[in-house]
């Protein structure tokens, strides 16, 4: 069987409505521009170094993307062999793009203090998404049966994806688990002047005059230029996208002291490795920590 063969089977047999359309999308576009010179290979005459210079022109792209061609390479072979098409792996002897480490980005007080010294529809939705750090799909699939605003708790159980056919609603997250988040007071009195101004019973935040939710495309729109009039009256506040929101959310909750695993509960972080990029490192920290160091019982 040739790769581009195979290809098409794993595809459709792995990918194609099994993933996020967006993602599937991404898969096509990897395997076009960087394995194409595969496609009429016969599985088992493709050597580790056939593939090995595929990766090579993955090296104009950013570090995490030539992983993830590396990833999604190895897994297409992976399944070759399960399913009896090839015999070993090819990418299993070669060397994975190192993993270039880097803190989360996050807004700071002052810039925080600023953004939301306005008092609109839009600033009320990105100041929930801060004081929640839900993700931006959770946050635009809440509806107010989810919400207890007397106990101050949100449950978690539902997310905003794109698909093919547009953005639809699917009952479930990321990390396919259902969460219940505990809410700051400040969360609850954003709320409560959602309430205020919108009687419905639908989704918490909606496209102005209507009860559908914002799509995925307005929410980064809406975001836009959101930052845009407020930078005009605070220069200082750099652009980060809205889903630096949930990074500072994380950030400022190990901060305050709150243990690791109870962050990525809060979250919905099926894996604590991903939770620990919110630990920053400082220099302050480490003069404190070089300060305090003390060789005795």
């Amino acid at each position: 069987m040739i790769f581009s063969k195979w290809w098409n089977y794993y595809f459709n047999a792995y990918v194609d409505g099994i993933i996020t359309h967006d993602k599937a999308v991404d898969y096509k576009t990897i395997i076009n521009n960087c394995f194409s010179d595969l496609f009429d290979s016969e599985l088992d005459c493709i050597r580790p170094v056939d593939v090995q210079l595929c990766l090579k022109s993955t090296k104009q792209y950013c570090v995490t993307r030539q992983r993830d061609a590396f990833f999604l390479i190895r897994r297409v072979f992976t399944e070759a062999v399960k399913n009896g098409f090839l015999s070993d792996n090819p990418v299993n002897c070669l060397r994975c793009p190192k993993k270039i480490k880097k803190d989360a980005e996050f807004f700071n007080p002052d810039h925080i203090e600023h953004l939301f010294e306005e008092n609109s529809r839009v600033s009320r939705m990105f100041e929930f998404d801060l004081w929640s750090g839900l993700r931006r799909g959770e946050l635009l699939a809440l509806r107010w049966e989810n919400v207890d605003l007397d106990n101050a708790f949100i449950r978690v159980c539902q997310t905003l994806v794109h698909t093919a056919d547009g953005d639809k609603i699917v009952n479930t997250t990321k990390s396919r688990c259902d969460r219940v988040v505990p809410l700051h007071a400040h969360a609850v009195d954003i709320l409560r002047s959602v309430k205020l101004l919108d009687s419905s019973d639908g989704f918490v935040f909606t496209l102005a005059g209507m009860d559908t939710p914002f799509s995925l495309r307005a929410y980064n729109g809406a975001f836009r230029r959101f930052y845009d009039r407020r930078v005009k009256f605070y220069p200082d506040i750099p652009y980060l996208s809205p889903h630096k929101l949930r990074h500072t959310y994380a950030t400022f909750l190990l901060q305050s002291g709150a243990d690791i695993d109870v962050v990525r509960a809060i979250l919905g972080h099926s894996d604590i490795a991903t939770t620990q990029r919110y630990i920053h490192s400082n220099y302050n920290s480490m003069r404190s920590a070089v300060i305090n160091l003390k060789f005795s019982y």
